[in-house]
């Protein structure tokens, strides 16, 4: 029997904002950085239609043609971002709907969607109701230029 899917979590990256909150320094802002990186993060969607469930494992399946919706949040100025969670009690905090759906996203999903838009959306926010912690679509640009030289030293 598979095993069922087991609970998002971001335990690391909740230790590195708060120690980053604590103390700013660069070397706990560089941890905080790779953390955000490596982490599965969970984003609040709106199907057209109900996902179907599949199996004993508890797979969700999405029909063909399936509308998905991120939900977006305004901040103070009008800039619109994505609000995403690191574990379902801070998705639980800013969802009012009983029947919310969420997507499990990297920040590597997260760069996409913002960057090849025409900057409809600023950026994302982790834990808007908590940490609240801001990338913008200018720092997610400046953090791959980053890995994209790293990489290329390391090949080198």
């Amino acid at each position: 029997m598979a095993e069922a899917p087991k609970p998002i979590r971001n335990d690391s990256l909740l230790a590195s904002i708060k120690k980053t909150k604590e103390e700013a320094s660069q070397e706990n802002t560089v941890k905080l950085l790779n953390e955000v990186v490596r982490a599965k993060l969970l984003a609040p969607v709106t199907l057209d239609r109900d996902p179907v469930m599949e199996g004993e494992d508890g797979q969700v399946v999405l029909e063909k043609d399936t509308t998905i919706s991120f939900e977006l949040i305004k901040a103070k100025n009008g800039d619109l971002y994505y609000p995403v969670f690191t574990h379902g009690e801070e998705l639980r905090k800013c969802s009012q709907e009983k029947n919310q759906h969420s997507m499990i996203v990297s920040f590597e999903d997260l760069a996409n969607m913002i960057l090849k838009q025409s900057k409809t959306v600023r950026g994302f926010v982790i834990n808007p109701m908590g940490d609240n912690i801001c990338f913008t679509a200018d720092m997610i640009e400046g953090m791959i230029n980053e890995m994209k030289k790293e990489a290329a030293a390391k090949e080198a």
